[in-house]
């Protein structure tokens, strides 16, 4: 019984029953009198189903990390480059950590303290401690370059200092 004309045949009492065993307490299935709201009930609780199988979350979850494990050894083949993420206001130094993980047999990163950036590629994430120089793949430090001239990018076309383009003049001139 797949379809909703096929369940449009059944009595409340066999409708209360297949929801049941799709997964509803009886004593909340018994408080069905017609048989629309259950018909309803029933194709949510299928619809569900099949987005939620045990097996589908299982190789969504597996796909996840095969993805995070692919980028991991990807970046750990990079050539590594020094760089230095500065602090914001009032931000301490951060301390990260490599410490050697028994269970997954490699070493992983730790946060400690202070202010850190994490950088996130397809699952796979570096902290990128704030303030002290770190080596990091290339990667990972293009990623922070690119943020970083985004950055100092924003706003540059209502600072005081830029060129008028109609005058070609300093806006600050026509200030003063």
């Amino acid at each position: 019984m797949s379809d909703k004309e096929d369940l449009t045949k059944l009595s409340v009492r066999e409708l209360r029953e297949v929801i049941v065993k799709l997964g509803m307490p009886e004593e909340d299935a018994e408080k069905f009198e017609t048989k629309a709201p259950l018909i309803a009930a029933i194709n949510t609780l299928r619809a569900q189903k099949v987005f939620e199988s045990p097996g589908q979350l299982k190789r969504e979850r597996e796909q996840y990390l095969s993805k995070a494990e692919k980028m991991r050894a990807q970046l750990m083949s990079q050539p590594k480059v020094r760089i230095l993420v500065p602090l914001g206001v009032g931000e301490k130094p951060g301390v990260i950590k490599l410490v050697y993980d028994e269970r997954t047999k490699r070493e992983e990163q730790v946060y400690v303290s202070g202010a850190y950036l994490p950088v996130q590629l397809n699952g796979f994430k570096v902290l990128v401690a704030k303030g002290r120089y770190q080596e990091v793949p290339q990667q990972i430090a293009d990623v922070i370059s690119e943020a970083q001239n985004m950055t100092a990018e924003a706003g540059r076309d209502f600072l005081i200092d830029r060129v008028d383009p109609e005058t070609g003049n300093p806006v600050r001139d026509k200030l003063e």
